[in-house]
């Protein structure tokens, strides 16, 4: 006949006494391994991570050229990259779905992922550059005036 783990608490198991009975269940059970080991990343305040993407956002209004600065997530090593952003895209990484920044690398001539919690500083400079491909971030919708007219 099974009983509740409460009866089996209150009379006590065998020559174990409640406290004994507790520790011993307690020692078998599994324990949980840490998923990170190591230092945890810093990822930044949430004030921060909003700065990095309307530096992102004005330099793709005003087609200029960011400076980035990156911490890769297959090596962990902080890299410097100069780059034309040009669209987000939320793709699957080995860590789960993760938005990702789309940008022009200017020293490698070819397009370039970046996971946007790996972005470190975001810095804009002066250099412009001209879109090979339409810059889908920070697009100008224009709300026509007859829409307008009739909503009020």
């Amino acid at each position: 006949m099974p009983r509740s783990f409460q009866k089996i608490i209150e009379k006590g198991v065998g020559s174990l006494s409640r406290l004994q009975f507790i520790e011993e269940q307690e020692a078998k059970a599994s324990r949980r391994r840490p998923t990170r080991i190591g230092e945890r990343q810093r990822t930044g305040t949430l004030f921060a991570i909003r700065n990095k993407r309307l530096a992102i956002r004005e330099a793709a209004l005003r087609n200029a050229q960011l400076v980035i600065r990156y911490r890769k997530t297959t090596t962990g090593e902080l890299k410097k990259y100069i780059v034309a952003p040009y669209s987000y895209r939320y793709r699957k990484t080995k860590n789960g779905r993760r938005k990702m920044l789309f940008a022009y690398d200017m020293k490698d001539r070819r397009i370039k992922g970046f996971v946007v919690r790996g972005i470190r500083n975001v810095s804009i400079t002066d250099r412009k550059f001209t879109p090979t491909w339409p810059v889908e971030i920070a697009i100008k919708v224009l709300v026509p005036l007859l829409y307008v007219l009739q909503i009020v």
